[in-house]
């Protein structure tokens, strides 16, 4: 079972501290202290990079420390050193107490924008709310070149190649806060001619309603209508989510589409970064009574580190708890199983599954099993993580700079049991969007879908 904490928010602001920049000594403590716990902890951070490769690189972070280092910058140092290891789950925590004041400021940048490569573009509802031209091309933001921006953005976040891409993109807004970006916002973008303009945003928005624009999975967990009464159209945001209401809107989603004989249903995984896995087994009890699986087995390191944080959260009786400490606890679980949940009304329409390379931790397990096992047609893009990767990721607080860290303690097989498969979920379907697709907010995948069914 995988778990996802890079998007949590509650409990995180208990705590705010004032400080603005750290000596340079007490950095570097804190680097070595997250490399050390990320050893302890990590079932195995080195698969990806060698372990002097990294270290070197490491060292080259530490040279570019001067005296000392703004707050903003070491958090996005951390992001560049664990990019490294090409470990999503890995990675400074999103909401970091140390930021409390001006996470609760409207300073944020407001708006979703399109990321192609070095170039950022507006799309159709951007420019209906902010005045510049749909397709127009950004140039700099408060004086600083979007360009360089982006290429240094592009080190950030580890995972896949276009998985860390699509993070890019959705956290474009707290990496322009990182990078000393925030409101009033000076914008120079060009029109259809190549003239320049200039727009000023002077109001920003809180972080969670900027995280919102691009990620709205973390107001809105999940949705449902039926498209042109013939494609049901589940929208499947967020598994981290309580599952009894869950099961209730399940329920109700399957009764209106064999209520209103709909004979094709798309559970769109696009916007899903994960959360509890157990979640998308109820979803396929909707779905099917076939056997299946959705991991092949699990290596997880034992650490008291991790044992701590069982403990903080209640819970006393996890078999981990009982395992040696710097062991790996393997399971082999390469057997096929009847749904976990029992559900009378099974749905017996034809379903499609959309995913893309944000389409990741339990959501990608969940993609994975429904390929495997041929419960649902995939559509759309690879996803953004490996069959065969990393989860059960953990906190931790660095001791000087009081930045909060996370982690991977294990590595979980794909459905298929190879856990040397190290590639993405490929769909059944491959349907891209271009930049103008996007720009356009044309939903290609699902247009695709529609014009496949009667």
């Amino acid at each position: 079972m995988k778990y996802l904490i890079l998007l949590a928010f509650i409990g995180l602001f208990t705590t705010s501290y004032c400080q603005s920049y750290i000596a340079k000594s007490k950095a570097l403590e804190d680097i070595d202290y997250a490399n050390n716990t990320i050893q302890e902890t990590h079932v195995n951070p080195f698969l990806f990079i060698s372990k002097q490769k990294y270290f070197v690189a490491v060292q080259s972070l530490k040279k570019s420390i001067k005296d000392s280092i703004e707050i903003k910058d070491f958090v996005r140092l951390l992001y560049k050193m664990t990019a490294l290891l090409k470990d999503g789950h890995t990675a400074p925590h999103l909401a970091q107490p140390i930021f409390r004041g001006e996470l609760q400021q409207e300073i944020f940048f407001p708006f979703s924008l399109v990321i192609e490569n070095t170039s950022l573009y507006v799309p159709k509802t951007t420019a209906e709310v902010s005045g510049i031209p749909k397709g127009a091309p950004i140039t700099s933001i408060n004086n600083k070149n979007v360009k360089e921006l982006l290429i240094d953005m592009s080190k950030y976040m580890g995972g896949t190649k276009e998985h860390s891409k699509e993070m890019q993109n959705k956290l474009f807004s707290y990496f322009l806060f990182l990078s000393h970006v925030s409101a009033p916002f000076t914008i120079i973008y060009k029109d259809s001619t190549g003239k320049q303009h200039q727009k000023l945003v002077e109001k920003g928005v809180k972080f969670i309603d900027a995280l919102s624009v691009t990620m709205p999975h973390l107001k809105s967990p999940y949705s449902f209508r039926v498209i042109d009464n013939k494609l049901g159209y589940f929208d499947f945001r967020n598994m981290s989510v309580d599952m009894n209401e869950l099961d209730k809107y399940l329920d109700s989603c399957v009764g209106l589409l064999k209520d209103n004989q709909i004979r094709y249903l798309a559970v769109d995984l696009r916007k899903n970064a994960g959360g509890n896995s157990a979640n998308g087994d109820l979803l396929l009890s909707y779905l099917t009574k076939d056997k299946y699986l959705l991991s092949g087995g699990k290596d997880w390191k034992i650490s008291d580190l991790y044992k701590e944080q069982l403990r903080k959260n209640g819970d006393t009786t996890n078999e981990y708890l009982s395992r040696q400490t710097g062991t790996i606890w393997h399971t082999n679980t390469c057997i096929t199983h009847a749904p976990l949940f029992v559900n009378k009304d099974i749905y017996n329409g034809k379903v499609f599954f959309l995913t893309n390379p944000f389409t990741f931790s339990s959501a990608n397990m969940l993609a994975d099993g429904a390929k495997q096992f041929k419960l649902a047609t995939l559509v759309g893009e690879e996803t953004g993580e490996n069959c065969s990767d990393f989860g059960e990721a953990f906190n931790f607080l660095l001791p000087n700079s009081r930045i909060r860290m996370q982690a991977s303690s294990s590595f979980e097989y794909g459905a298929d049991c190879d856990k040397n498969k190290f590639v993405p979920v490929t769909p059944n379907r491959l349907v891209k969007s271009t930049v103008w697709d996007k720009i356009n907010e044309k939903d290609i995948p699902v247009e695709f879908i529609l014009n496949q069914i009667d």
